[in-house]
């Protein structure tokens, strides 16, 4: 079964236009300060859906998940006719579409992969269901978060989140509950050591 599309806002779809059409400038101006050609960028953004942010405070206040997470943008693959590949991501603030800022790498690539190989598998392709994303700024982590219609949730992490979310491998809504609080409390206890630390200078 298909991904239920969910139409990406049309203000995120004119801002990511504009940057585009801004990026088409630059490249001229700096050939190498990126792969991606955006003058020929092929029409149809891959994958596009929408990205939520974990609030680590949040997470230390012991809120469950769905209380944590807060919609920050939309995310969108982008392919040129070289077959370069690149990642935008259109940020939101209240509601209004702000910034787009444009990577490439290794991330964008293993990202791209791991959706093509995961909207296969069994567990998600029998059914209709909703990609979207997760990001822990703080804790450098990145994830799938697969929605199926009926209520099963999947999440695959892009980077890893301690020792327990390793990348690739599908976990429940439990599981990354309880790694999120896990790392939040090892970073909040590190910060308080070096903060006592450089007192005691």
């Amino acid at each position: 079964m298909p991904i239920l599309r969910i139409a990406p806002p049309k203000q995120s779809l004119a801002k990511l236009g504009k940057a585009l059409h801004h990026f088409v400038s630059l490249k001229h101006q700096h050939k190498r300060w990126m792969n991606l050609l955006p003058s020929i960028v092929v029409k149809k953004a891959l994958y596009p859906n929408p990205l939520y942010s974990a609030r680590l405070a949040e997470v230390l206040d012991g809120k469950p998940l769905h209380a944590v997470l807060r919609r920050s943008g939309w995310i969108y693959f982008l392919r040129d006719g070289k077959s370069n590949l690149a990642c935008a991501e259109v940020s939101s603030i209240r509601g209004v579409h702000k910034n787009a800022r444009l990577t490439e790498g290794p991330f964008v690539r293993n990202a791209f992969d791991l959706i093509s190989k995961s909207v296969r598998d069994p567990r998600v392709r029998r059914y209709r269901f909703e990609m979207r994303s997760i990001r822990a700024e703080s804790l450098h982590f990145f994830c799938l978060w697969f929605k199926v219609k009926g209520g099963s949730e999947y999440f695959i992490p892009v980077t890893p989140l301690g020792t327990t979310l390793k990348v690739n491998r599908w976990f429940s809504r439990t599981e990354l509950a309880e790694a999120l609080r896990h790392e939040a409390l090892r970073v909040r206890d590190a910060q308080a050591r070096t903060d006592r630390l450089s007192k005691n200078l």
